[in-house]
């Protein structure tokens, strides 16, 4: 399992670090290079709830049913405050920083379980 995930954290750095200097340079031909600061914290945000998540998936391999669904939820209660806590902040600042927070976070998470699945799906043909 160690080595799934190192090898989705690498594929997704490598896969970011492409899509950032493509957005760094759109932005900056639009005069809108501040907006990256959102995007960071969108990839923050996005590594932080993809991680606990399969930390938690993780540990609750271990556990019986009923202690994998009240770890799973607990996960789930916890990611969702610091999901509602980062966009209400974003939001606060303006709604194009909210825009980019959301973008970064939805392009980690989809990225995160795209890899996670496709690894898993060649696993098995």
């Amino acid at each position: 399992m160690r080595e799934v995930i190192l090898t989705n954290i690498i594929k997704m750095l490598k896969i970011l670090g492409v899509l950032t200097a493509m957005v760094a340079v759109s932005l900056s031909v639009y005069q809108q290079i501040v907006l990256l600061c959102g995007l960071a914290a969108g990839y923050l945000m996005g590594f932080a709830w993809y991680g606990v998540m399969l930390g938690r998936l993780w540990r609750s391999s271990d556990m019986t049913v009923a202690q994998a669904k009240s770890t799973m939820a607990m996960g789930l209660i916890l990611r969702l405050v610091l999901l509602l806590a980062v966009f209400g902040t974003a939001i606060q600042i303006s709604v194009e920083q909210f825009a980019a927070v959301v973008a970064g976070f939805a392009i980690v998470y989809v990225l995160g379980m795209v890899l996670l699945i496709q690894n898993n799906y060649s696993r098995y043909l």
